[in-house]
């Protein structure tokens, strides 16, 4: 209970700091009113603004699960919901296209592995950057603009006012932030380092046959064990299984299954 009430008394001094005029003060318009822009600053664009920035962000799609509100258990959960769905929907249907021989199950999961944690991580560095962004202009004392274009862009002071307001916006919602997505884009970017040893260590201990790698076609017209090799890894399947291309150029694999 206590902690719910830091929590509520915290978002409306935030709401109260970014809204003076504003005189509702319940829980319930906190959360059912989302402001749209704050005050100063009137020379610069509304969407330039840094508070307004802030409140863009916290709207877009994405962003909002690093917020104070979602917090890191929250965070956590959408990231570990993303990882289920790509490893299941795109990472481990291509690794199967990849291996398609018998025997490449544990290589498929690393790869799949390393897949997924690749695309988590760009999307946490991206959340990082745009909320980088943010507290960078929050703390700024100037505000830097442009008012139609690249070419005429301007600086904007901010008053006594607005430099306590961004300050105080950027300790409670902004600060907070940027350390919870440096600790689990640490711990993710060390997953990705471990799943690329532990996916080397999967192929070493089983390498793909490669029987379309220019230098052992050139030496299988002289090694006739390598041939004997090659013949016993096709099977009684065309050769060109194996392989997405040319399965592709043979007509989507005629003879494979």
């Amino acid at each position: 209970t206590t902690t719910t009430t830091t929590s509520s008394c915290r978002t409306t001094s935030v709401r109260r700091m970014i809204f003076p005029d504003d005189r509702s003060g319940g829980d319930q318009a906190t959360t059912q009113l989302k402001p749209e822009t704050s005050f100063g600053a009137e020379a610069v664009p509304e969407g330039q603004r840094p508070v307004n920035e802030f409140l863009d962000l916290t709207r877009a799609p994405l962003f909002g699960w690093a917020s104070q509100e979602t917090g890191t258990k929250g965070l956590l959960i959408r990231l570990g919901a993303l990882y289920a769905i790509t490893f299941g929907a795109v990472a481990f249907p291509i690794s199967g296209a990849t291996f398609t021989q018998e025997g490449y199950l544990l290589q498929k999961i690393a790869a799949s592995n390393l897949g997924t944690l690749f695309i988590t991580l760009l999307l946490l560095v991206r959340l990082y950057s745009g909320w980088g962004y943010v507290g960078s202009r929050l703390k700024s004392k100037v505000i830097e603009f442009e008012e139609t274009g690249w070419y005429d862009g301007d600086i904007e002071l901010k008053t006594d006012q607005e430099k306590q307001r961004d300050i105080f916006l950027y300790n409670d919602q902004v600060k907070p932030v940027e350390t919870r997505l440096q600790l689990v884009t640490g711990a993710t970017t060390v997953l990705f380092l471990l799943s690329i040893f532990a996916f080397n260590g999967a192929m070493d201990a089983k390498p793909v046959f490669n029987q379309y790698d220019p230098k052992l076609l050139e030496r299988l017209q002289y090694d006739d064990k390598l041939s004997d090799v090659a013949a016993s890894q096709a099977g009684i399947r065309p050769a060109y299984c194996d392989s997405r291309y040319y399965r592709a150029v043979a007509n989507g694999g005629q003879g494979c299954d």
